[in-house]
């Protein structure tokens, strides 16, 4: 296999998981909470996961949409914490499929040559695939923390979100 055809199977990898696999996850267990839920915390210094699905939104439309895909957007990290307002599922969606949507336009504009380009946030990397990989870490790790919270909160009714967003998206379909 060339080189350029394994850079691109990452690449399709890297998409994937941000673009649809998180995502959905995020959005499964979104459907599994109340609204109450949605913004409960334990405790005044723990998130909400309203807070958390703020910060994945702010963080995505800065890192890889503002800066990879040219996209205006002008981030406030400490108001993705400090809200307390109970903003709406719909309206919190509706923010959070917004920047999934322009996470996949930005996609679209990633090739091979671009991974190599400068990082444009150089105090954190070196180059454009450095960022995707952080980004991807990011936002699994805030996934994880919401999918365990809507466990904790939802119990058995939550079921192997994991596994079904990545049987939908991620891995390969048996042929028949």
């Amino acid at each position: 296999m060339k080189k350029d055809d394994i850079i691109e199977s990452a690449i399709a990898s890297l998409r994937t998981r941000i673009t649809r696999v998180l995502p959905q996850e995020v959005r499964d267990c979104l459907d599994l909470l109340t609204e109450e839920q949605v913004w409960w915390r334990p405790n005044e210094q723990s998130n909400s996961v309203g807070n958390i699905v703020l910060h994945i939104t702010g963080s995505l439309n800065h890192y890889l949409n503002r800066n990879l895909g040219g996209f205006e957007y002008h981030r406030n990290r400490e108001a993705e914490f400090a809200e307390r307002r109970q903003i709406p599922k719909s309206e919190l969606r509706e923010i959070f499929d917004s920047m999934v949507s322009k996470a996949d336009k930005t996609f679209d504009a990633i090739d091979v040559d671009k991974l190599g380009d400068p990082s444009p946030e150089p105090k954190m990397h070196k180059l454009v695939i450095d960022d995707l990989v952080n980004i991807a870490a990011h936002f699994s790790n805030h996934a994880g923390q919401i999918v365990w919270i809507t466990k904790m909160l939802r119990g058995s009714e939550v079921h192997e979100i994991w596994m079904k967003a990545h049987n939908a998206y991620a891995w390969p379909k048996e042929q028949a």
